[in-house]
């Protein structure tokens, strides 16, 4: 009991001792119009969407020694950058106003940050539990810092509109927003189940819906795949190799394999990729290997026939 208390009692020092020296940003002046906050938070989002020239050339060579010719060079396309640099509440009305006026890049960002804070505590109560629970398993203030900043960020969107963060980044992703179709795939059917309220639902009912969302990870993968994400390949490459989606999946993983050689510029993941190739290609006869040849041609054809490329490989697994 005694060893509780002192727990505790460190918790509330720390927590005294975090907000005293933690750096927070000026709060925006009442007299800002909501014009302004709005193009505040739109400005941010798209000065990371801007396009640049990526640097693949025109042929591309494949691990099995195939050439792709395409005539157009693919556009490298940046990802937006979804956390504010004020608290979200700062934020929410704007972007709000702006996913539902249709704002994809809006959408997305809410959706983010939404997902963000839906494991962040949402009052005082669950912020003393998190942090005591951390404290506990961990012997230094960083974990307590995180979790304290992550409160603040939070703090004053509801748990409610929290539960709301996948009707934005569906939104966004039944619209071709590559970014929110990439955040859908990574989700887990699990999360989807609870943040939706299904727990609810009939055994058959909850199988259904739950079923009806994976394939709908699944449609999103395939889109974002063909407009040049190596999330999505990189994602559908591991699917196929687990054979979870269906016949031939180590074949599939194979030829997509081969199009995330052929599109990316990173040397580790290159290297990666090209030893998962050769330790496959025994696997393989050269009517297959042939045929995972043609997959990847088409494959390749779409991206380049819709022109973008979502590399970010920093970020693949």
């Amino acid at each position: 009991m005694t060893k509780r208390f002192l727990v505790l009692g460190f918790v509330v020092v720390s927590v005294w001792y975090i907000s005293k020296c933690s750096i927070s940003e000026p709060y925006i002046p009442a007299e800002t119009t909501e014009h302004k906050a709005a193009e505040k938070v739109t400005d941010t989002a798209r000065a990371t969407t801007t396009k640049v020239p990526s640097s693949h050339h025109e042929l591309n060579t494949t691990s099995s020694g195939y050439a792709v010719e395409h005539p157009n060079a693919l556009v490298q396309i940046a990802r937006p950058r979804w956390r504010q640099d004020d608290s979200l509440l700062q934020s929410f009305d704007a972007l709000n106003e702006q996913a539902q006026s249709g704002d994809l890049v809006a959408a997305y960002v809410l959706g983010m940050n939404l997902r963000h804070c839906y494991y962040v505590p949402d009052d005082n109560a669950a912020l003393a539990d998190k942090l005591l629970q951390a404290s506990e398993f961990k012997d230094n203030g960083e974990a307590l810092a995180d979790i304290q900043q992550s409160y603040d960020y939070c703090e004053g969107v509801t748990r409610s509109e929290r539960n709301r963060f996948y009707h934005y980044l569906e939104r966004a992703a039944e619209n071709g927003s590559v970014p929110a179709q990439e955040a859908i795939a990574e989700l887990t059917p699990e999360l989807y189940m609870a943040a939706n309220n299904f727990a609810e639902l009939s055994r058959d009912e909850y199988v259904e819906t739950r079923q009806r969302f994976v394939r709908q990870q699944v449609d999103f993968l395939t889109s974002a795949a063909q407009h040049g994400s190596l999330k999505a390949l990189v994602r559908l490459s591991q699917l196929h190799y687990a054979q979870t989606l269906g016949k031939d999946g180590r074949l599939q993983a194979y030829a997509l394999n081969d199009m995330i050689l052929a599109l990316a510029d990173d040397t580790e993941l290159q290297n990666r990729y090209r030893w998962f190739q050769q330790r496959a290609a025994d696997d393989f006869t050269n009517d297959e290997i042939e045929q995972a040849a043609q997959m990847t041609q088409q494959w390749l054809s779409a991206i380049y026939a819709n022109g973008s490329l979502y590399s970010d490989e920093n970020n693949l697994q």
